[in-house]
């Protein structure tokens, strides 16, 4: 027997208290009826889901299915990326394609899938609350698509919005599988598979765990490792984050691993490569199979990765025991991505490594806006027309409860502080002019909501996608008639895409009940990088405070020239801003990022550092508009697309800016190289800057 099936048979065998799962997923697997299209796996943080997965794929290649299985946690969140991803499995060339546009990929992927295998497919979507903004495509396009005889496996934290359900379509054809903790009998044989046989330490097991499979999985080690006899104290008393991150850190005995578990933690996947690269000097092959045999280490498609709580722990515990090594080696992991990038070789490994690169930055970027490490914040999930009431209520809410806010943000790495205060008339700003009848009407997945521990509604998101059935809302709207209204026919026609697409997203609100609660502010914070990271169009105008300002400008985000207004007060002056890092202008916008946090400056005066005997050696052959030393990062970009030899009408249209813009920027350049006209600018801007 293969090493692999050794370690496959004993995962089943410690998969305890699923077994009515397993059986149902075998009667839905064997229906020649195919009466179920989708199994809907769902239970909070650590109850299993991913380790459930992992045996329904067993089962169903026992079976002679095909599984696929997409980790949306390491997953560039747009549709192009989701089908690359399925036929990476399936057809490798195809996926690898770089002339192909996002509809033919989607469809190749459709009809790849319908026609590939003669046995069963079953695709299995992990961390599905990774997609939300991918939800309204895979239920009303994507998914619809594709033959009866696949089933389809969404897991993830909460049960499937009420759209699918609401759905006449979807409802017959959806099984509800909830994962709830494990009974005794359960955590019973879960010891006995670690050589537990004492009653009283299984009983110390179970007390500790309350059979939440996570929890038990780390009582159960530390039962191995401690006399636990001694004491009666709860896991979460058992002493600080040092104390927990060095039980589990007990599997590692030896300095040197661990350190490799702390490289490893930084990176959300590793592979021998990354971590040679990050710890700069050569990971050998006994070193890197000691890691992956740990416990908390598991496969996935790009690598391997360290679970998500141990690598929350660690980096935790690591930035507060060695703030300056934390660094160091962030500043690798950086370095890291940011070179993949450079030379990646095909689209899905540019957004793979982009989305990778873009983590790592908006770590540093938003630490002042959000408690980022925060184990568990909230978080806004998707509703329907159904929870209008509450949405009203909570409105109302928000209006009688109005107060003055004081908002304190400091950078845990530089001690810099920020005291931003909010009157009450002002902190109602997020919530003006909103519609919710006119939203309702659109019938496309536009509300969010966030709710306490209580159930109680404390957030409240409007994100609304930007196709054909949306422009006309988005042209009469406060927020944003300014933008849309700007637009020449050409940019407004790029816009109007089919409704079962988008050409990008307008985010009409992200309002909390407080502002000033860091719970709440990591979860607005949350859900805005996630929209950045689907890399499509962002189109906002937040409620004109320092606050929203600051942390707009600080990711990247760009004014845009007309489209200010007034709409929020009838006086304040308000900009929308815009956020894009489509094509070629991708790594200026990366760099303009990277300007705005110390870690992202340290890389690049490393990266110069580093190319600086290069240059001595050998010249490189570089984009001489790029490599221009007086040329700012929007004139590059605007000089790039002269070089394709586009009009100021097309370059505006590219950019989402005015022709006035374009013309500003042109002017400047002209002044900047002593030139008269653009073909002579052309001239100047493609000699070799020495």
């Amino acid at each position: 027997m293969k090493e692999s099936e050794r370690l496959e048979q004993l995962e089943s065998l410690m998969l305890v208290g699923r077994g009515h799962e397993l059986q149902s997923f075998a009667a839905i697997l064997g229906d020649e009826t195919f009466s179920h299209k989708i199994i809907n796996v769902y239970g909070t943080a650590g109850i299993g889901k991913s380790f459930l997965l992992d045996e329904f794929g067993r089962q169903a290649r026992m079976a002679g299915a095909c599984p696929i299985t997409i980790d949306c946690e390491h997953l560039v969140k747009t549709p192009e990326a989701f089908c690359r991803a399925i036929l990476q499995v399936l057809d490798r060339s195809a996926a690898n394609a770089s002339s192909t546009t996002s509809a033919d990929i989607a469809e190749q992927c459709i009809r790849t899938l319908n026609g590939s295998s003669p046995g069963r497919i079953v695709l299995f979507i992990d961390v599905y609350e990774q997609l939300a903004a991918m939800d309204h495509w895979l239920r009303d396009y994507f998914l619809k698509q594709l033959n009866r005889s696949i089933l389809i496996v969404i897991a993830g934290r909460h049960t499937l919005s009420e759209a699918w359900f609401v759905s006449p379509v979807w409802r017959q054809f959806i099984h509800r599988m909830p994962l709830t903790e494990l009974d005794f009998q359960s955590v019973e044989r879960y010891a006995g598979c670690s050589s537990i046989s004492d009653n009283e330490r299984i009983q110390q097991i179970w007390r500790h765990s309350k059979g939440h499979p996570l929890t038990m999985s780390l009582v159960t080690y530390i039962s191995q490792q401690l006399d636990m006899n001694e004491t009666n104290t709860p896991l979460e008393d058992y002493g600080s984050l040092p104390y927990i991150v060095n039980q589990w850190l007990r599997e590692v005995p030896d300095d040197s691993q661990r350190t490799l578990v702390e490289t490893a933690a930084l990176l959300r996947f590793f592979n021998q490569e990354s971590l040679s690269f990050v710890m700069d000097r050569d990971i050998a092959l006994s070193e890197f199979h000691q890691l992956i045999r740990c416990s908390f280490v598991r496969k996935v498609d790009n690598g391997w990765t360290v679970h998500a709580l141990m690598r929350e722990l660690i980096n935790r515990e690591l930035m507060s025991r060695s703030p300056g090594l934390f660094e160091d080696r962030r500043t690798r992991v950086l370095l890291y991505y940011y070179d993949k990038l450079l030379h990646a070789s095909n689209p899905l490994a540019v957004e793979q490594e982009a989305t990778e690169l873009l983590y790592v930055i908006g770590d540093a970027a938003l630490r002042a806006f959000i408690h980022w490490f925060d184990m568990s914040p909230s978080r806004f999930n998707h509703v329907g027309k159904a929870d209008k009431g509450e949405m009203e209520a909570y409105m109302q809410r928000r209006h009688s409860e109005a107060k003055d806010i004081r908002i304190e943000l400091n950078d845990p790495h530089t001690n810099r502080c920020f005291d931003i205060s909010i009157t009450a008339e002002e902190s109602g700003y997020t919530l003006r002019d909103l519609k919710l009848d006119a939203l309702i009407a659109l019938d496309c997945d536009v509300f969010w909501t966030m709710k306490d521990a209580s159930g109680a509604m404390i957030g409240l998101a409007v994100i609304i996608p930007i196709n054909r059935r949306t422009l006309p809302y988005l042209q009469q709207s406060m927020r944003s008639a300014p933008f849309f209204n700007s637009l020449t026919p050409e940019q407004t026609k790029a816009m109007a895409v089919p409704e079962t697409s988008r050409s990008g997203w307008f985010i009409e609100t992200i309002d909390t009940l407080d502002f000033g609660d860091p719970m709440q502010q990591a979860a607005t914070g949350h859900l805005l990088y996630a929209m950045m990271l689907t890399g499509e169009l962002i189109v906002e105008s937040p409620a004109p405070f320092p606050y929203f300002i600051m942390a707009h400008e600080s990711l990247g985000f760009e004014r845009v020239q007309h489209a200010t207004h007034d709409g929020y007060d009838g006086v304040t002056p308000t900009p929308t801003f815009v956020f894009n890092w489509k094509g070629e202008q991708f790594i200026h916008h990366i760099h303009q990022i990277l300007n705005q946090t110390e870690l992202g400056r340290k890389l690049l005066s490393t990266k110069v550092a580093e190319e600086e005997p290069a240059r001595h050696a050998v010249l490189p052959m570089v984009d001489p508009i790029l490599a221009h030393p007086d040329l700012t990062p929007r004139e590059k970009d605007v000089a790039k697309l002269l070089e394709q030899g586009l009009t100021n009408a097309e370059i505006a249209s590219e950019l989402y800016v005015s022709e006035i813009t374009v013309k500003k920027h042109m002017t400047s350049m002209l002044g900047k190289l002593n030139a008269s006209n653009r073909t002579q600018l052309l001239k100047k801007l493609l000699e070799p800057s020495l």
